[in-house]
């Protein structure tokens, strides 16, 4: 296989979703939970995923009251667990008699709103859950949801891309070898099917150099220490 169809295959397909497409998504589930009724005493954000979502949320709820708590596949050691867990508990707070709106950013195959209703159910008056992308193939469904993916792909969330396209540069170095910032566009916008600023990679450039993870040549092209 060339190291195109290597690429190709390392990289998912991804779809790309911009702050104003966030507020907007975020605006009509507003929209549906006023229709509905709906007020909830208070909103928690999922960390991380679900931090700026919540926050959005909770202004056009006109609600002061927000918390959050986080969950992942890791803990103390490097090996990533099958269940999300707690990573971070709900502070001490008591919402017994409260109305709580989950809110998460993605839902992929579940797992994560599952466990995140299991730790609050006995600890909430009563429990909804939102999110702002539900993938079809997730056998959970929450009560809200923004938009839903027929078909599998990666989001690039605006509040998590740094992040992913940190990972994604990292494997185009380790498969390539080394190349120069023109061409690791070239090759994320070719494999993830979606634009790719030049500042966002020399952005992730920068932050894995002064990690000294990364160096660059006389030629600009950069490679994996």
């Amino acid at each position: 296989m060339t190291e195109r169809g290597i690429l190709k295959k390392t990289f998912p397909e991804a779809i790309r979703i911009s702050w104003e497409e966030v507020e907007d998504i975020l605006w009509e589930l507003f929209v549906a939970m006023r229709k509905s009724g709906y007020s909830p005493d208070v909103v928690i954000g999922v960390a991380r995923g679900g931090l700026a979502p919540a926050r959005i949320l909770a202004d056009y709820l006109k609600n002061k009251y927000v918390c959050t708590f986080q969950m992942g596949h890791w803990g103390d050691g490097k090996n990533l667990s099958d269940k999300p867990k707690i990573v971070f508990p709900l502070p001490e707070v008591d919402l017994s008699h409260r109305e709580v709106l989950v809110v998460d950013d993605v839902s992929d195959e579940g797992g994560t709103m599952e466990e995140v209703v299991n730790y609050l159910r006995d600890k909430v008056g009563g429990i909804r859950t939102a999110v702002v992308i539900d993938k079809d193939i997730t056998r959970f469904k929450p009560d809200f949801c923004g938009r839903v993916l027929k078909e599998w792909g990666w989001i690039l969330f605006p509040w998590s891309k740094h992040e992913d396209l940190l990972s994604f540069t990292e494997k185009v170095l380790q498969i390539t070898g080394g190349v120069t910032i023109e061409d690791i566009v070239c090759i994320l916008e070719e494999s993830l099917s979606v634009e790719i600023v030049t500042s966002e990679v020399e952005k992730v450039l920068l932050d894995m150099k002064l990690a000294g993870e990364v160096t660059e040549d006389e030629n600009k092209v950069w490679s994996l220490i």
